[in-house]
């Protein structure tokens, strides 16, 4: 009942499900404040911290806080990323619903979430392997990586943990992780990705103007994916 007055979509509902029992969130990006407000209605978390760039959404975070009895439990915050946060506030912090590049940019701008000592949640809307490849390079590990779907779209929820090795890999490279090939949908999900780069790639080849490192790049692609799809099949 609680999920259905708060209408958490799939995609919500997969990213809360990665977070720890007794954790003291932030929520950065928070839009209306559905995740902090459902954990803390669960009594899944000890504290929350709503973020967000502009004012408008903190407003709709508050009238969250007020709807379900939450006033003065979400700390709202105005500011851009995690600027807003210190890291002794937060142990878990989500990012959602925003493109990987910005994702990426969000952790440049504050290094500390990937000291090893805070868990993140990120959920790129775009440009998932240039999010894959900013972590491999600042030694951000990627525990898991679940998938889910939200009508005839796809999303990803990395849960993520600093402290690793870095390693510098091409985009092609990061198209998945090795987490993703372990989630149930992940054969299906490497399908389309595999379907939609075969397309572009025959698009560019047959371009009057030739772009030969973008060719280059989305052929490299497709054989990461095959390969990713031949290993799924093999183990399956």
């Amino acid at each position: 009942m609680l999920d259905n007055r708060m209408h958490l979509t799939p995609r919500l509902r997969t990213i809360m499900a990665q977070v720890p029992s007794g954790a003291r969130l932030a929520d950065i990006g928070t839009d209306h404040a559905l995740i902090p407000a459902a954990l803390l209605r669960r009594g899944r978390i000890q504290t929350a911290i709503a973020s967000d760039i502009r004012q408008g959404p903190l407003d709709s975070a508050a009238r969250t806080a007020r709807q379900f009895g939450l006033d003065g439990q979400i700390s709202l915050r105005l500011g851009a990323g995690m600027c807003t946060v210190q890291p002794q506030e937060a142990d878990t912090i989500v990012i959602a619903g925003m493109g990987g590049e910005t994702i990426a940019q969000i952790l440049e701008d504050d290094p500390w979430a990937l000291d090893g000592e805070h868990l993140l949640l990120l959920q790129p809307m775009t440009a998932q392997p240039f999010l894959r490849q900013y972590l491999a390079a600042h030694g951000g590990i990627i525990e898991k990586e679940s998938l889910c779907r939200e009508g005839k779209r796809m999303y990803t929820v990395l849960t993520v943990r600093g402290g690793g090795k870095t390693e510098q890999k091409s985009l092609p490279e990061c198209c998945i992780s090795e987490a993703l090939l372990q989630d149930p949908m992940a054969e299906q999900y490497v399908t389309r990705l595999l379907e939609r780069e075969k397309k572009i790639t025959v698009s560019l080849e047959s371009a009057v103007h030739q772009k030969p490192e973008e060719l280059a790049l989305h052929r490299a692609n497709v054989q990461v994916l095959q390969d990713a799809l031949c290993r799924i099949r093999k183990e399956g």
